[in-house]
């Protein structure tokens, strides 16, 4: 008992010393903290979304605080993994080192909410993120073109459904489950179309390019295992939209898949994006090589989790002609989308 009453103590003094952190830093939530964590996090860290606790409001973000110290410092959040500085994407959510700094500054500072509880003294209003509706009816990145929408029954693992002949320009998947972390496209054929994964925006291609399709199209899910903390939800139907051209496209893009060290060029076509696939928690970098010219690397991509396998969408187009080929240090398999004059 005295042993009980001692921890108890213990634990009521090192929480109000918690809740009473000394400022130390001008660095705030209403200032700073909020239009990072609502441009980096609130995609998915928001009611209902693909993260197990929503972070949009002050109040729900403190007590994560030393988490998210942690996980931004380690580079494990948001998920991406391709190292920073090795190759450039069009599609990296991570943070730069500056608000990295702030947030540490702001963690480590005693977490002021606003100006008037910093060292800075002055008055100022305390805005907050406004909660996100649930998946379904959450504003989207919008599609332009003919867009053909596939709903998917709630629980779902998999599904198959005639497509036709179509050309397709872009794509946007709306979760209706936040277990779910990724959603793979492909064809009968098992040729891949593309992916979503959870904190993705819509896909859209260059102008005048789009993927030819026929057959059938397949869906394939995977979800993550629900925290201990997570509240219930109630799994709803899932939508994929596709956006087609009328037209067949100046430039045609296609799916290049294979082992990484056996997938050439083809004449006159660029590189626009790359899915690598590794063995769970490998590491793996992946250049690009051309007779007579330096080699460029593609990306360092490490801790792979196969829930998260993403596209990593090229900031600038590479040539993939007829002398170029992937390389990589270590074992992998890829799928490269390439773009070509038709």
């Amino acid at each position: 008992m005295r042993f009980f009453g001692v921890a108890v103590l213990l634990a009521l003094v090192t929480s109000s010393v918690a809740a009473h952190d000394p400022i130390t830093t001008t660095v705030t939530y209403a200032r700073e903290v909020r239009a990072i964590v609502g441009t980096r996090c609130v995609t998915c860290h928001a009611p209902g979304g693909s993260a197990p606790m929503p972070l949009t409001t002050y109040e729900e973000t403190r007590p994560w605080a030393r988490a998210i110290k942690e996980q931004v410092l380690t580079r494990r959040m948001p998920k991406w993994q391709a190292a920073r500085g090795f190759g450039a994407f069009a599609n990296d959510p991570t943070l730069t080192p500056f608000e990295i700094a702030l947030l540490v500054s702001w963690i480590d500072g005693g977490l002021p909410r606003d100006a008037r509880s910093s060292v800075a003294g002055a008055t100022a209003p305390v805005p907050t993120l406004s909660p996100a509706p649930p998946p379904l009816s959450r504003p989207r990145t919008p599609l332009t073109g003919n867009v053909l929408s596939i709903t998917l029954p709630a629980g779902v693992a998999e599904l198959s459904r005639p497509i036709g002949r179509r050309w397709v320009t872009g794509w946007d998947f709306q979760p209706g489950d936040p277990l779910i972390t990724s959603a793979t496209l492909s064809l009968a054929d098992g040729t891949s179309l593309g992916n979503w994964v959870a904190g993705d925006r819509a896909v859209m291609l260059p102008p005048q390019t789009a993927i030819r399709i026929s057959g059938r199209l397949r869906i394939a899910l995977r979800r993550r295992a629900p925290a201990d903390f997570e509240q219930i939800y109630t799994d709803r139907p899932s939508v994929l939209r596709l956006t087609t051209a009328v037209k067949p496209p100046a430039y045609r893009a296609w799916t290049l898949q294979g082992e990484c060290a056996s997938l050439a060029g083809t004449s006159g076509a660029q590189a626009l994006a790359i899915r690598p696939a590794l063995r769970p928690g490998g590491s793996v970098q992946i250049a690009l090589d051309r007779i007579g010219a330096a080699s460029t690397l593609v990306g360092w991509f490490r801790d792979f989790d196969p829930a998260y396998e993403r596209t990593y969408w090229l900031r600038r187009p590479l040539d993939f002609g007829p002398d170029a080929r992937l390389t990589s240090d270590g074992p992998c398999s890829a799928a490269v989308v390439l773009k070509a004059r038709r």
